[in-house]
């Protein structure tokens, strides 16, 4: 596992940190693999009641390292972008097939892919100081995160639609009366509410916390793998885009630049 995912135990809890906090989480293939490979590892185990997801340096997750995405050339290969997908998509699968309920601690940024990684955990508890946004169409791409279901879900389709198009950030209130976000705390208090939310899980049978999960995910885990398949296919055509392509050399002309 490498350096760029803490994991340690925390009494009934097990708590995973992307730790990428230069780059404000973003994340690449390994890391998303990484993510994926340890919460089988945790579910496995049986000692965690739950998992909580959360990202170093005062962000969640910005989504794809698109410095990372850059160094690969004008064309990567299509075979290194499907494996890229794959990885990708393999730590939301790994989120809704745990036994044991993950819990995003949402701080900072939650931004494209990171977004979808927050909406695909079960519970999420945002700091006030967290955004979200999804700007997918902005830089030629699609979600690839599962979100075209998971926030529909959330939000209703209407919402949906406008938030993923018109680029729109939600600051943590909105995402809190959109539904996005089940609980909104004070920055400082973000550890010690996910600790409270712990406490109570751990206190129920362990046995009727996993089949509750199962029961109330059950039916959308078809629909997700699905959706990652069509997600997957779109976004495979939108990487080897020629929008795509220029919308990112303007990106790392900017950042070359110092300006966002």
């Amino acid at each position: 596992m490498p350096d760029e995912l803490l994991s340690r135990a925390e009494d009934s809890a097990h708590r995973l940190t992307l730790n990428r906090p230069a780059r404000r989480n973003a994340l690449t293939p390994e890391l998303a693999r990484a993510a994926a490979d340890e919460i089988d590892r945790v579910s496995a185990l049986g000692e965690a009641r739950s998992i909580f997801l959360d990202g170093a340096g005062g962000h969640f997750c910005v989504g794809l390292d698109l410095h990372w995405f850059a160094s690969l050339g004008r064309a990567p290969a299509t075979p290194l972008l499907q494996r890229g997908l794959h990885d990708f998509q393999s730590v939301v699968l790994a989120i809704v097939r745990s036994p044991l309920p993950v819990i995003a601690l949402v701080s900072g940024s939650a931004a494209g892919f990171g977004l979808d990684l927050a909406l695909a955990c079960d519970i999420r508890i945002a700091a006030r100081g967290a955004t979200f946004s999804s700007a997918f169409a902005h830089m030629g791409l699609v979600p690839d995160g599962g979100s075209t279901l998971t926030l529909p879900r959330l939000v209703g389709p209407g919402r949906a639609l406008r938030f993923l198009l018109a680029g729109e950030t939600l600051d943590a209130g909105d995402a809190l009366r959109a539904g996005i976000v089940d609980e909104l705390v004070d920055d400082a208090e973000l550890d010690s509410a996910a600790r409270r939310l712990a406490g109570g899980i751990a206190a129920s049978a362990a046995s009727s916390a996993h089949t509750i999960k199962r029961l109330i995910r059950s039916d959308e885990l078809g629909a997700l793998e699905q959706t990652l398949a069509a997600e997957g296919a779109a976004q495979l055509h939108a990487l080897q885009s020629d929008e795509f392509a220029d919308r990112l050399q303007a990106f790392a002309a900017r950042s070359r630049a110092g300006r966002p």
